[in-house]
């Protein structure tokens, strides 16, 4: 036999048949016989590793909904993008947006950063209102910065820092916010109520307490406490540019009358009216002028005050007295004696210089005492 007919009788009529090899067909032999043989397909042809078929390594649509990895890599031979699920402590959904043909995806590094084309630049915000000309949280901000830049300050603003007397050597300061035009104009403001001691009291004396503009600067905060209150004998006087009283940079907030120095007791009531505990007498002789007469009590009053409160006792039963600013003014007020040796309080009114003018109908024997100043616009 030939080894023609030796390939002949093993391949059958035909060389080969493609099917699949899971089902058969059958053949005519070599003499004349049939026999059923399994097609050829990819699962009976070897493949190129050992032991396994052309089937297994043919590529399939992949339907599966998910896979165990936690990672993903795209582009893996060059710079790759890697999908990561680390840090996730539940499911997370992502969305593709439909907004537009292509979109840049923003990392969380780039919305917090703070460099050009990051953070705030790459936030939009909705303004439907139309109040802002620009369309980013950066452009918006950059916007309300100049228009709040551009209002002014109130300048000579104060609201509270009213003083209280607690012992003879402290006082304290209600909770308080003033405008201060010292190296920086702002509002400061104290937190709670303020414990002062001021120092270098002896003596019968004025002291101004002041906001201390260098110990604000100091401190860099516009929170007040008692390290930015100081005091001085040297009395303040009216800023028209600053809007208040001061001592070069320093905002005069009050004054204490000092006595044997010790702060004499006192108590500032609602129509900032400053009482003293204890009566100042200004005036005591046997003659009231029964003429204007001019009297000073700049000594008695602090520098911004412009009014005050006296007691009068007179020896003369229904003696009227005048009270007045003096020079060209009116007169002021007026108070007639009901009783001898009775004792009445009025209040008038003092010129920039804290002087006054007085006068009775009778030149009879007159005290004058002071009760308290009222502060005026400090």
């Amino acid at each position: 036999m030939t080894v023609l007919q030796i390939v002949k009788a093993l391949a059958g009529e035909e060389d080969i048949n493609w099917g699949d090899s899971d089902t058969t067909f059958t053949r005519q032999t070599r003499n004349g016989g049939t026999t059923s043989i399994h097609y050829v397909d990819s699962k009976s042809i070897p493949a190129n590793t050992l032991g396994g078929v052309i089937d297994t390594h043919l590529h399939a649509q992949n339907t599966d909904t998910g896979t165990t990895a936690g990672t993903f890599t795209i582009d893996s031979d060059a710079d790759s993008a890697i999908l990561s699920t680390a840090g996730l402590s539940t499911d997370r959904t992502f969305t593709f947006p439909n907004t537009q043909t292509t979109q840049q995806l923003i990392g969380a590094t780039d919305l917090a950063g703070t460099s050009a084309s990051q953070g705030a630049s790459l936030v939009g915000i909705r303004d439907t209102a139309g109040n802002y000309t620009n369309t980013t949280v950066e452009g918006a901000l950059s916007e309300i910065a100049t228009s709040v830049a551009a209002i002014l300050l109130p300048y000579g603003y104060k609201r509270g820092f009213v003083l209280d007397f607690v012992t003879t050597g402290t006082i304290s300061l209600t909770r308080g916010i003033w405008h201060h035009s010292g190296t920086t104009d702002q509002m400061v403001y104290s937190a709670s109520s303020i414990s002062y001691n001021p120092s270098g009291l002896s003596g019968t004396q004025m002291q101004y307490i002041y906001l201390d503009d260098s110990a604000i600067v100091s401190s860099g905060s516009q929170v007040i406490t008692s390290s930015q209150i100081t005091n001085s004998t040297t009395a303040p006087s009216y800023s028209n540019t600053k809007f208040g009283w001061y001592n070069g940079n320093d905002r005069c907030i009050g004054h204490l009358v000092i006595v044997a120095g010790l702060i004499m007791k006192f108590r500032v009531v609602s129509d900032n009216f400053y009482a003293y505990y204890t009566i100042t007498d200004l005036y005591s002789g046997s003659n009231a002028p029964t003429a204007a007469t001019s009297f000073d009590i700049s000594a008695n009053v602090p520098a911004f005050c412009t009014r005050c409160r006296i007691a009068i006792t007179n020896a003369t039963d229904g003696n009227n007295f005048i009270f007045s600013i003096g020079g060209a003014w009116p007169i002021g007020n007026g108070i007639t004696m009901g009783k001898a040796n009775a004792v009445q309080s009025i209040e008038i009114e003092l010129d920039t210089d804290q002087t006054f003018e007085w006068s009775a109908d009778t030149a009879s024997a007159t005290n004058l005492r002071l009760l308290g100043v009222y502060m005026g616009d400090l």
